[in-house]
């Protein structure tokens, strides 16, 4: 068992040395207080680590970690005030009362001395728990899986009749007995725990074919903890040779016992902990393969990157899909209507039976599980009522563990940070399709992935690097994905894993659901989203009883909320406030007589801007917001702020560029915006910018190229230029000091004006660019930056919707890698000619090209050619 808790330790531990080395002058007032609270953490984090492997123990310490949470959130609480106080010094201009000299310290100083006497008291608690749990046996529970759990599980994987999986099976045929001759083939079976991977790789494994083509047939079954060399000693059994003990002496036995013979292994649930051992390049360099016939390895897993580091090309990895409707239920029948040779008995079964089988999602595991355990149930539809009601109830109970062991185990794989961030997905309703960018920005704000300070990797590749891992591990669903790289922009996640992760929740003390799944007692969450099922089971007056929240979703438009001073005042620890899904123009603001323009200006913000430590605010697509007033200063320790889509929003106030911890600003497809205010180049951590409108610097008092050519940390700018854009020639050069700036996106679509198409080509850009989109481009020629020696780290092309006619010279040659063509009407190009100037090109897609020759794939309809 890994608490949670430790990187909630860390977090608040990097504050605290953030804080002493700013030397702040509440540091000269409180310094002793500061050191206390700096050991006190340090020494909590090496008690949390002796917490590991307690395993059913945890219920014995579960009380006092809640305790240590409770205080490590106030601590975080108050070194936040701190750190925003800073800048509040440095912006004299924002007029906030909850910072003055006398007041800030007289309250800071109160609540550290409690604090560190609350965390001394629960660590201590902590620690005579700790003793005792260790030198207590219990059981062990659903975080262990014991053998008879494995046999089980085992028996369970292995019916004599599969049901979906005959394609999959003949795929992996055709794989093994299509190779060359003499080579040893390396094959790939991915996905979830309880997909069916096991049964695939059985059903070949005794397939009378298989058997009669190779003359050795191993079945290694791999767990966790096990390491190479007991792989290749169970390898040595099963060619019936007596392992010698030491690793290089067992290599060779197995080399000799397997050499001029043709052999089948299946090495069945590879875990990453086993290929990143040193022994295991040693372990497949040395299968030898016999001339003449070919040998194949088939490996099992719940992680795509482990099977892509095994085998050698990724069309060898197969990736069995969840069961249709008819399969799913053809699977159920023969285990829950074993006594009637898998005939349902009358349609009323029939009706409920659907019911818990839709429940299963297709998941075979899950499928067979709750069928076996409703077959002792056949003779009693009242029973079978019940659960399909309250499906949930089976895994509490533990009915349905094997269900659960498959899945905690890929859970408790996961590193610490991992478990974080797939947690948060728990809040959301199942099935719900989940953008990516939204829940990055939320485990941002709520410091759940943290960049390291010197590293190229920013916090936001981070997030997108967590959330591909989790996927390649199958405990995420991609929705949608960029083709080229398979970037994640939308995904779901499983409902079973969804049961998993909302126990885990509850067990850490994070949310509560009911046994619907529903968020419950949520004046207690620490993660809350409002749904609108929600509205008949919910009081409102939780919101005046929860001190703890720290992120708050809105989904649909729930009649949960009113807009009011009570809404907000007791969110003392609230980080992220999104409102993205909802239909947030319905609600209205309680107590305001002000017109529409005050209602979503300054009448909204007034009540936001007391969330002092709000560091995530999403209310894109909420068309009644008209303006963002002088009240967002207020906010000043918002790092994301996020308005796309607000049609009707027509000005953003100069006090933004009071917000110095902003790294995210997004307010593309804001249609009335005619510009960003100036003084916008003071926000010195922004790192993404969308929507800047490029604007004439004599007929505005807008934000201009200038300023923005001061945000040397943005790594991500989408800009649109405006068809009374004018660019001086100082201004041209202003994009080439943003030296970090990785990702450039270019609109056109607000200007037909043949001056400003020349402006855009006498830009200067800096060199580290590795993705372009261009759009709306009238003008024939590519504009003259747009060269391999003058962007020649570009991997990544989009134009969309240009006039151009063509890409360039054919004697230039481009890094490029990733192409997007669509709707390029006037370009001429032969595929012939295209693959010299790009010679190293993997991935394109296009559509509406219609004077393209020679191409692989048709160029009007929507198509994707890959190397």
């Amino acid at each position: 068992m890994e608490t949670l808790l430790s990187p909630m330790v860390q977090v608040v531990l990097e504050k605290v040395y953030t804080t002493m080395s700013n030397k702040a002058q509440v540091i000269a007032y409180f310094g002793d207080e500061f050191e206390q609270m700096k050991k006190g953490l340090e020494t909590s984090n090496d008690l949390l680590a002796d917490t590991m492997n307690l395993h059913s123990k945890y219920d014995m310490v579960k009380g006092a970690l809640s305790q240590l949470r409770e205080v490590i959130d106030e601590a975080d609480n108050v070194l936040t005030d701190c750190l925003v106080r800073d800048i509040y010094k440095e912006n004299r201009s924002c007029l906030c009362s909850l910072f003055h000299d006398m007041g800030f310290s007289n309250r800071v100083g109160k609540q550290l001395v409690d604090i560190n006497t609350k965390m001394d008291k629960a660590r201590n608690i902590l620690g005579k728990h700790l003793k005792i749990a260790k030198s207590s046996t219990t059981a062990p529970d659903i975080d262990q899986c014991s053998e008879s759990d494995r046999e089980f599980m085992s028996r369970s994987c292995d019916p004599p009749v599969t049901y979906g999986l005959d394609e999959d099976i003949g795929r992996l045929k055709e794989w093994m007995f299509g190779s060359t001759k003499g080579k040893l083939d390396f094959v790939g079976i991915v996905g979830m725990g309880g997909l069916g991977k096991t049964t695939i790789a059985k059903k070949v494994f005794h397939d009378a074919q298989v058997i009669s083509h190779f003359n050795k047939m191993i079945w290694v079954s791999v767990s966790q903890n096990t390491s190479v060399q007991q792989i290749v000693k169970c390898m040595l059994k099963q060619v019936n040779l007596q392992a010698a003990n030491v690793f290089e002496s067992d290599i060779t036995m197995l080399k000799e016992g397997l050499d001029d013979k043709a052999y089948l292994i299946v090495m069945d649930d590879v875990w990453p902990k086993s290929i990143s051992e040193d022994h295991w390049s040693d372990l497949y360099n040395n299968l030898p393969t016999k001339v003449g016939k070919s040998s194949c390895v088939i490996i099992t897993t719940r992680t795509y990157d482990v099977a892509r580091h095994v085998v050698d090309q990724d069309s060898q990895i197969l990736q069995p899909r969840t069961l249709n409707e008819k399969d799913s239920w053809s699977l159920f029948s023969r285990f829950a209507f074993r006594s009637t040779n898998g005939e349902c008995p009358d349609e009323w079964f029939e009706k409920e039976g659907n019911v818990i089988v839709k429940r299963c999602g297709g998941l075979p595991l899950a499928i067979k599980t709750v069928g076996g355990c409703l077959a002792k149930e056949s003779g009693c539809l009242e029973k079978w009522n019940k659960i399909a009601e309250k499906f949930h109830a089976l895994t509490i109970d533990g009915q349905t563990k094997p269900i659960m062991v498959c899945l905690q185990l890929s859970y408790d794989e996961l590193p610490t940070y991992l478990k974080q961030c797939l947690l948060c997905v728990s809040i959301y309703p199942e099935d719900f399709e989940i953008h990516a960018d939204q829940l990055i920005h939320w485990w941002l704000a709520d410091g759940i992935i943290k960049g390291k300070e010197g590293d190229s990797k920013t916090t936001l590749d981070l997030g997108h690097e967590h959330l591909a891992e989790l996927a390649n591990r199958c405990l995420l669903e991609v929705v949608d994905r960029r083709g080229y790289d398979g970037r994640i922009h939308k995904f779901r996640i499983h409902d079973m894993v969804r049961e998993l992760i909302t126990m885990i929740v509850e067990k850490e003390k994070f949310c509560n659901f009911d046994g619907e799944g529903m968020q419950i007692n949520i004046e207690d969450s620490r993660w809350l989203c409002l749904v609108e099922d929600m509205a008949a089971k919910v009081n409102k007056s939780w919101i005046k009883h929860n001190t703890k929240l720290r992120a708050l979703l809105l989904v649909s438009s729930p009649s949960l909320i009113d807009l009011s001073r009570n809404f907000v005042v007791s969110l003392e620890s609230l980080r992220v406030l999104d409102f993205s899904y909802s239909k947030l123009d319905v609600i209205s603001i309680e107590d305001s007589s002000t017109p529409l323009s005050g209602i979503w200006g300054k009448t909204f913000f007034q009540l936001i801007t007391s969330l002092k430590r709000l560091a995530y605010l999403n209310l894109s697509g909420v068309q009644k917001l008209l303006e963002v007033t002088s009240e967002i200063e207020k906010l000043l320790n918002l790092q994301v702020l996020v308005l796309n889509g607000c049609k009707n929003l027509g000005k953003i106030h100069t006090k933004i560029s009071s917000l110095k911890r902003l790294v995210v600003l997004d307010i593309g497809t804001c249609a009335h915006l005619q510009h960003l205010p100036r003084e916008l180049g003071s926000l010195s951590y922004l790192q993404e910018l969308s929507g800047f409108k490029v604007v004439s610097r004599a007929k505005t008092r807008g934000c201009t190229l200038l300023e923005l050519g001061k945000l040397v940390k943005l790594r991500v700018l989408r800009i649109t230029i405006c068809d009374v854009a004018e660019i001086s020639e100082e201004e041209t050069k202003s994009l080439s000091s943003l030296q970090n700036l990785k990702v450039l996106a270019i609109d056109a679509a607000d200007t037909r004006n043949e001056g400003n198409m020349k402006m855009i080509d006498e830009l200067e850009l800096p060199p580290k660019i590795e993705e372009l989109y261009l759009r709306n481009y009238r003008y024939p020629k590519m504009p003259n930056w747009f060269s391999p020696s003058g962007l020649p780290k570009l991997h990544y092309l989009s134009i969309e919707d240009c006039d151009i006619e063509s890409l360039g010279e054919n004697s230039r040659r481009w890094k490029i890698e990733g192409l997007y063509l669509k709707l390029l009407h006037m370009l001429k190009a032969d595929w012939n000619d295209l693959k010299r100037v790009v010679p190293i090109l993997r991935y394109m897609e296009i559509s509406n090209c219609s004077n393209l020759k020679n191409f692989p794939i048709g160029v009007i309809k929507p198509g994707v050619w890959r190397k």
